[in-house]
Order: C-alpha cells, then sequence, then structure tokens
C-alpha cells in the first residue's frame, strides 16, 4: 500500500545570515506564501530599518516573512498564527536554523494575541500585516494595534493586500508614508 505525501510549500531565504536555507511548511490549503520576487522586493525595501528591529509578523502562514526577517538583521521576530501545524513546523526550523532565540510564532488569533503581547510590554519597530485577502481585516488589525499601542514610535506598519482592496481601506488614519504596487499585491507602508 502506498501513502500519499503531504504537499508541502518550500522556499528559500533570500538574504542575509540564513540565505539559501530552504524553509518548508505543510500546504493546508489556508494559506498562499508569498512569491520570491515579491519577498525579494518588500525586504529589499525593508532592510534598511531591520537591523536590531522588534519586528511583529500577523497572520503569518508558513513563516516565510519571519525567516528573511531574522536572516536581515532583526534582533527579535515574533509570528502569530492560529493554524496549529504551521506554527509547529516555523517554530521547528527556527530551531533547527539556531534562531529559536531570535524568531518564534505564538498559535493564536491575532485580536486576541494583540491585548497579550501589550500586556508583556511588547513594542514593535515593524509590524508585518498580510491577512487572508477579501475578509476585511487590515483596518480592524490596525485598530487593535493602536489600541494596544504595540508599534514603537519611529515604526513602520506594512500592509499586504490585494491591488483591488485598496480603495476600500482606511488604514485606522494611520499616514501612509508610500504604496509599493507589484501586479495584484499592493505593500502599503505606514507611519505608526
Amino acid at each position: 500500500m502506498s501513502r500519499k505525501r503531504a504537499r508541502q510549500f518550500e522556499f528559500i531565504v533570500i538574504a542575509g545570515e540564513l540565505k539559501g536555507r530552504r524553509v518548508t511548511a505543510p500546504d493546508l490549503g489556508v494559506t498562499r506564501p508569498p512569491l520570491s520576487r515579491l519577498r525579494k522586493s518588500i525586504f529589499d525595501f525593508l532592510t534598511p530599518h531591520l537591523a536590531g528591529a522588534r519586528y511583529l509578523d500577523l497572520f503569518s502562514g508558513t513563516g516565510s516573512y519571519l525567516f528573511e526577517a531574522v536572516s536581515r538583521g532583526a534582533a527579535c521576530a515574533v509570528g502569530v498564527e492560529r493554524e496549529p501545524a504551521l506554527v509547529e513546523a516555523v517554530n521547528r526550523q527556527a530551531d533547527e536554523f539556531h534562531v529559536a532565540d531570535r524568531l518564534r510564532c505564538l498559535q493564536r488569533d491575532v485580536q486576541s494575541a494583540l491585548p497579550e503581547l501589550a500586556d508583556q510590554g511588547q513594542k514593535f519597530d515593524i509590524i508585518m500585516i498580510a491577512p487572508p485577502q477579501y475578509q476585511g481585516l487590515i483596518d480592524p488589525t490596525l485598530a487593535a494595534i493602536r489600541t494596544c499601542g504595540l508599534a514603537g514610535s519611529q515604526g513602520l506598519i506594512v500592509c499586504q493586500h490585494d491591488t483591488s482592496e485598496t480603495r476600500e481601506l482606511r488604514f485606522e488614519d494611520y499616514p501612509v508614508a508610500q504604496q509599493r504596487k507589484y501586479g495584484n499585491t499592493t505593500f502599503t507602508i505606514l507611519s505608526a
């Protein structure tokens, strides 16, 4: 009897200390990791801001942004993802790559994780919000970030969304520093 092999996502860290490391995550049909060119584009932009930064990745999925952030110099990268299998894969590989002291993923719903992080006194220099598309999650997440006071005073908040969603988003009145469009994907960079 043959066993079907579980489908997996696989990606390679693009730059920095983990450059070339192969990261895998189970394909649960609930997330799509960003294409390498999108990761490269946004992290080439973020690299000057990452040295020693505290990075928060909401809706972490496969963890591709977490590994890229740590590889490029973030002092601390915290992810929030509700799927246990994805969280386990991220944390296991962080341990294998010897970066678990700087990278961890929490198994939580984003809306419940944000007040917990605030209660711990956490503040972040860069916050990435890359939720499932078309579910109206960006504005409520930004409102919770503001309420919890998680963004550092000179911080950046990066919202990844489908380009067609741009006009519908309010961005909770955070100042829009810039928008970077890559086909159907837009990164809106907000000043905290």
